[in-house]
Parts: structure tokens; sequence; C-alpha cells
């Protein structure tokens, strides 16, 4: 291969990397809660490396085959890095649709809030809270995907 091309190669390559402009990066954050019975709040965070981001947040539920709740409701409190406090109550459907009859534990994912700008680099910390108990929930979070 002559210089020149591979020199053109390599620039290609470098472009290619650092323009990852199309690539989705997921972050989620989950915590661990009581399967027989969540009802307690719980807190995750999420480290925002990167000023002026936009994304999709989605609460994350990983359930096993005792969750039976066709709908659920949240509170759900959000720290910003620069301290902005925001507290609401979302309602969603939560239907589980089993991979497979010997699927033991599916995530479900709720669409939250959609183009959320995280201006700040920092850490962003969630508090969700069921509004009535959910049996059957092993783990719960949130989950940010925005483009890279």
């Amino acid at each position: 291969m002559s210089k020149s091309l591979l020199h053109i190669v390599a620039v290609l390559y470098i472009v290619a990397l650092s323009c990852g402009c199309s690539q989705e990066v997921n972050v989620v954050s989950m915590t661990d809660v009581n399967i027989a019975k969540w009802e307690e709040p719980i807190t995750v965070t999420l480290e925002n490396e990167v000023s002026n981001v936009i994304g999709d947040l989605t609460i994350v539920l990983h359930v096993n085959r005792l969750f039976e709740a066709q709908d659920v409701e949240f509170e759900i409190v959000s720290m910003t890095a620069d301290s902005l406090r925001y507290s609401e109550s979302i309602a969603a459907k939560s239907v589980v649709e089993w991979p497979a009859v010997t699927a033991q534990s599916f995530d479900i994912e709720i669409p939250y809030r959609h183009n959320v700008e995280m201006r700040k680099m920092g850490q962003y910390s969630f508090t969700i809270t069921p509004l009535t108990p959910l049996k059957g929930v092993e783990s719960a979070g949130i989950s940010y995907k925005r483009e890279k």
C-alpha cells in the first residue's frame, strides 16, 4: 500500500472514530428492591460526563414471573447536577411480553421523558417510588439513551 493511500485510510479511520454522531450511548443505573413487595423509594444516579447532551429517559424494571401489574404509577424526584429539583407522578402500562415460556426474568422499559437535555456535567439523581406496592420486581432504575 502506498504512503498516500495509507495516510488517507488512517485519516478516514480517525474521522470515523471521532464522528460517532449517529452512535447511541445508553447509561443504565439500577438497584435491587424488595421482590415480595416493592413500596420503598430507591435512588439511582447517572453520571453525565458531557455537557449539553440530549437523550431519552426510561424507567427500567427487571421483573420475574411473579410480576402481574398491568399498570404502574410512580413518583419521581429528579435532582440535576446543579441541584435543581423536580418532582412528578407518572402512570404507564406495564405489560410483560415474555420472550419464551422458559424465561424467568424480563426487563420492562417504560418511556419517561424524551429529549431531556443534561446541560451540566456531574451527577443526576432520580428517586423512584411506586405509588402502589409491586410484587415480582427484582430491581428498578433509569436508563438515559443519548446520541454520542
